[in-house]
């Protein structure tokens, strides 16, 4: 639905346990969608892999304004790459 949805602006999943095929299948979502500007991810069990697909669709995204995804455990590598992807 984030693919196609030219509405939605802000999107609370915290607390979800979305896990890693969620995450990622929101980071396919991240590269398409242009209205998202505030996505939190909280409490989801998302690693380190996964922060790295969510980085890499941020590098495409230039809507997203805010994401949080703390009490995850995106480790060092996945908040390094999540910042890089910022610094673009």
């Amino acid at each position: 639905a984030l693919c196609i949805n030219t509405t939605l602006n802000t999107l609370y999943l915290s607390s979800n346990n979305i896990g890693p095929e969620g995450a990622v299948e929101i980071a396919k979502s991240l590269c398409i969608n242009t209205t998202l500007h505030t996505l939190y991810l909280g409490w989801n069990n998302i690693g380190p892999e996964e922060a790295v697909e969510i980085a890499k669709a941020l590098c495409t995204n230039t809507a997203l304004h805010t994401l949080y995804l703390g009490w995850n455990s995106i480790g060092l590598e996945g908040a390094v790459k999540i910042a890089k992807s910022l610094c673009i």
